[in-house]
């Protein structure tokens, strides 16, 4: 007898889910596109798997592509902030024999998008003294969120009347430490190559702040006693 499909598959197991942020996606992001994955442990009937499976939190313009196992949903941010998903109230996905999974495991759920670089304050540490006579002089760097480690390093200032230059901190705090090489004013400013980023990769060129400066003095005040005029008495 002729005939070439003589298989049927018999499956009764609804698919595992699992939904979570893009491999890719970058956290924290400026790009308001943002990405997140479902994945299956089997291929899904496609007209089973759409935009309201999910519920977006400040994100619009939602859309589902993909096929087999991999679907990627991609939405737009509407503002600063985390961007997350979770299926929707009326989740319901299907394989092709129509087994039905009505939840999806994942735990990373939620990118920030931030598209707004770092407000930047340079200036003469807070607990600096001025003037002082210990060479070891400090400034401070605060920013208005945590900024990105390597961005942040000695050639973004340039120092006068200093030398040795050190830069440590972490977070929105940054110490600037030098040695005063000679008496008088210890100065800070940006650099020419200043350009401090956060992690989202919003670059900061700029940076306010007036007291940039300490005075280095080590050398003890001469003082000079005139006795009293002849015939007076000092009382």
């Amino acid at each position: 007898a002729g005939g070439a499909d003589r298989s049927v598959t018999y499956d009764t197991i609804a698919p595992t889910l699992t939904l979570q942020q893009a491999a890719g996606q970058a956290d924290p992001a400026r790009n308001a596109s943002i990405q997140f994955t479902l994945t299956a442990s089997e291929s899904l009937d496609g007209a089973t798997v759409a935009a309201s499976d999910f519920t977006v939190t400040n994100g619009t313009g939602t859309t589902v592509t993909g096929s087999g196992t991999t679907w990627t949903i991609t939405t737009t941010a509407s503002a600063q902030g985390a961007v997350t998903i979770a299926p929707s109230g009326t989740f319901s996905i299907a394989d092709p024999a129509g087994n039905t999974q009505g939840t999806a495991g994942g735990a990373d759920r939620s990118v920030t998008f931030d598209s707004v670089a770092p407000t930047l304050t340079l200036a003469q540490a807070s607990n600096q003294a001025d003037p002082t006579n210990s060479s070891s002089i400090r400034f401070t760097l605060t920013a208005s969120e945590s900024l990105d480690s390597a961005t942040v390093g000695t050639s973004d200032f340039t120092i006068t009347n200093g030398t040795g230059t050190t830069v440590t901190g972490s977070g929105t705090t940054w110490t600037i430490t030098t040695t005063a090489s000679a008496q008088g004013a210890v100065t800070i400013a940006p650099s020419g190559t200043f350009s401090v980023a956060d992690p989202a990769g919003n670059t900061t060129t700029t940076a306010s702040g007036s007291d940039r400066s300490v005075t280095y003095d080590t050398i003890a005040p001469t003082v000079t006693l005139s006795g009293a005029p002849s015939g007076t008495v000092a009382t």
